[in-house]
């Protein structure tokens, strides 16, 4: 995610930890913003995301090459969309292997286009593998480990999720209690119109939408200060 046009993809080869509430709260964050923002449901059997945000919202399919480059052609458009992928698990492999085949980062990085990956952790060793992988294999992807409270209450399996810039902390979302979660799950429910709503008061998910809004604004101004460390660098 960047101040800048970005892609940012919302990442686990794990089921059930939080993907799909993070890019839809992400995406809200930008609209919010007052910026231009589409959604990429990537979840071939649940597209929630899109029942969510309609609007702003488009299936994607990757399992044929039509899909692949209708995606991929959307993705660096000539335009000033924030895009943002709800990567479902069981799409995880195929399209990470897909970016390494065709460059779609290193087009993306011509195009001045920054491709972010918030990679929820999680206990199982399997995601800090596919974590160091994505890391390895695709230098040019600005990748951020995601701490989600709903996941585990103890952080010290974030060890194995090292942010690329020593020091840099992880982004925190925080857990949600189950009533709050029966709330945002409502059909039609908008983290943003519910600010609107409910403007000078104190509620409780009023405070849990701001302290997200915050973790997103500030991880903008972490991953600026990491393009201006890499450039003074390459001097």
């Amino acid at each position: 995610m960047s101040r800048r046009k970005s892609i940012t993809i919302v990442c686990s080869p794990r089921q059930r930890i939080g993907k799909t509430l993070i890019a839809r709260t992400l995406t809200e964050f930008m609209l919010a913003d007052g910026r231009a923002a589409i959604a990429f449901d990537l979840n071939p059997n649940n597209t929630a995301l899109y029942g969510f945000l309609p609007r702003n919202t488009a299936r994607a399919d990757i399992a044929t090459t039509r899909g692949q480059m209708a995606l991929f052609d959307e993705l660096i458009a000539e335009d000033d969309v924030m895009k943002v992928i709800d990567l479902g698990d069981e799409a995880f492999e195929k399209f990470f292997t897909l970016i390494r085949q065709i460059g779609l980062a290193e087009e993306a990085q011509r195009r001045g286009i920054d491709v972010i990956a918030l990679f929820i952790a999680d206990p199982d060793p399997r995601s800090a593998r596919s974590y160091a992988q994505t890391y390895g294999e695709l230098p040019q992807i600005k990748l951020v480990p995601v701490h989600n409270e709903f996941v585990a209450t103890m952080q010290d399996y974030m060890e194995s999720f090292p942010a690329p810039v020593p020091g840099e902390r992880p982004v925190r979302f925080p857990v949600l209690s189950p009533f709050l979660k029966s709330v945002v799950e409502r059909p039609g429910f908008s983290f943003d119109d519910y600010l609107e709503r409910h403007a000078g008061q104190r509620t409780e998910l009023h405070e849990w939408i701001e302290r997200v809004f915050v973790e997103f604004r500030e991880l903008e101004l972490r991953l600026l200060l990491r393009e201006l460390k890499g450039s003074i660098t390459l001097r």
